[in-house]
């Protein structure tokens, strides 16, 4: 053996130490949150660009924050933070944020404050700054009562009666349950519905469609070939002109921007850009299906949000400036899907 050198055996004693001298700094070998379905799905179309670990609610159990941004090379490139906390069977989101035209370069976690690197790309140079974030102040947890979607009331066209298919599994973190509506036929035109509390501006929605409960149920029920997502703003409802509300005196159903979605026929949760403010409710309908060997019920196990950080909240009601556009080079090539082995 060389003088000085280090045996192997000792590396991963290393490398525990050097994590516990610097606090947030997440070991390579400890990277369970990455099998996480969230994680997974962030990470299809996004670049991750910094993980960091600490307890933010001082509960003794340390959640992961994932830094990201979005593909290729834009002005005023957009990105996000997931927060996941550790869940039985696996990780939970805690919090989820993208912020309007930044990305965070890197978090560093001390306690409830969370101190980003945000970037902000122009045609010029980009600009590096720093923002914090506490939490109870600034953003709070899923469980919070002051979380955005505390209280959201969720509602389907239809549910499967024979077995536990209720609608509320579509927003519990619970990978294993799902919602699967209860018409006859594939389920096509069946929709779920969300209705916020107050107005939500979102920036990203996530789908893990199909039944999750493992392989064998996944091959067996239907799932997503292709779905449409609609929101509705309060000034979408109501028309001024005649003082009523549209869909509900109308019978016009959802009335706002609407957004595409198309799934491949593997079990792993998609992110798909929102970029809408002052949300009321949200439609989630299925157009196309994946027809299942078996049964012919559609299944949705989850839908996750993610809110977005309005421009006035990170500079100021000054906002950003808008630098002079450029013409972006060709997207960076959107990664493999992961495998679906993790049933």
């Amino acid at each position: 053996m060389f003088e000085g050198a280090v045996p192997a055996m000792h590396w991963k004693s290393i490398c525990l130490f050097v994590a516990i001298l610097i606090p947030g700094t997440v070991w390579a070998g400890d990277a369970s949150y990455k099998r996480s379905q969230f994680y997974r799905g962030i990470a299809i179309g996004h670049v991750i660009t910094h993980v960091a670990e600490g307890d933010i609610d001082g509960d003794s159990s340390p959640e992961v924050a994932v830094c990201y941004r979005e593909q290729g090379d834009a002005i005023n490139q957009p990105g996000g933070v997931l927060v996941l906390t550790p869940a039985m069977g696996g990780y939970a989101v805690a919090w989820h944020a993208v912020f309007e035209g930044v990305y965070p370069k890197n978090v560093s976690i001390q306690g409830q404050l969370l101190s980003f690197e945000l970037v902000q790309t122009s045609m010029q140079s980009d600009r590096s700054f720093q923002k914090a974030f506490v939490k109870g102040k600034d953003f709070y947890f899923r469980g919070d009562d002051a979380s955005p979607f505390a209280g959201v009331e969720i509602k389907a066209s239809s549910t499967l009666k024979s077995e536990s298919a209720e609608v509320a599994n579509i927003f519990d973190q619970d990978l294993k349950t799902s919602w699967a509506e209860g018409v006859d036929g594939t389920g096509v035109d069946e929709s779920v519905t969300f209705e916020f509390k107050k107005a939500v501006d979102l920036g990203l929605i996530g789908v893990l469609h199909g039944d999750y409960r493992g392989r064998r149920y996944w091959n067996d029920n239907n799932r997503l070939h292709r779905a449409e997502v609609t929101m509705e703003t309060s000034a979408d409802r109501f028309d001024t002109d005649s003082d009523i509300y549209v869909g509900a005196e109308l019978g016009l159903g959802m009335y706002g921007d609407r957004v595409d979605l198309s799934f491949s026929n593997k079990p792993v949760m998609r992110y798909f850009k929102l970029h809408k403010k002052s949300v009321m409710s949200v439609e989630l309908k299925v157009t196309s299906v994946l027809l299942g060997e078996k049964n012919d019920d559609t299944h949705i196990a989850e839908v996750d949000f993610a809110e977005l950080i309005p421009a006035t909240k990170i500079f100021g009601k000054q906002g950003q400036k808008k630098p002079e556009p450029k013409v972006a080079p060709p997207p960076e090539p959107s990664p493999k899907e992961p495998a679906d082995e993790d049933f």
